[in-house]
């Protein structure tokens, strides 16, 4: 069985210490997930848990086992495969680029669009914007 997602969060911090060069570094850890030292103590103590975009962007650091530690069903391949390609942002810009692509793909399946229509692609391009990515033409 799964930990639930405080434990399941420490352990990868721990992991993530262990791999640094000079040990434990908080804040360094903060600016490597891309959330406030506040937020992510939150996740820590289990004040509070990731949502949508976070969930998505800690699938994509720590692996897919973030959403089994939450008990959410896993994302749409598409979907990480479209993430992975953002990926190479780093910290803060990362994780407002996951939040958008949730926003851009829930409302996508909400309207029942096609992912490759044009109709889609003005959502997407909305969202991103919406972010504070200056994106002109997708």
């Amino acid at each position: 069985m799964m930990p639930n997602f405080p434990e399941w969060f420490k352990r990868e911090y721990r992991q993530w210490c262990q791999s640094q060069p000079g040990g434990e570094d908080f804040l360094a850890f903060c600016s490597h997930v891309g959330y406030s030292p506040d937020t992510i103590l939150a996740w820590i103590k289990g004040e509070s848990i990731p949502q949508g975009g976070e969930v998505l962007n800690l699938a994509w650091l720590f692996g897919i086992e973030v959403y089994q530690a939450l008990g959410l069903d896993e994302p749409d391949p598409e979907l990480m495969k479209v993430y992975q390609s953002l990926s190479k942002l780093v910290g803060e810009l990362r994780g407002k680029a996951a939040n958008a692509l949730w926003e851009a793909d829930g409302e996508i399946k909400r309207r029942e669009i096609p992912p490759e229509s044009d109709q889609a692609k003005v959502i997407l391009l909305n969202v991103f914007n919406k972010f504070g990515f200056s994106i002109s033409e997708v």
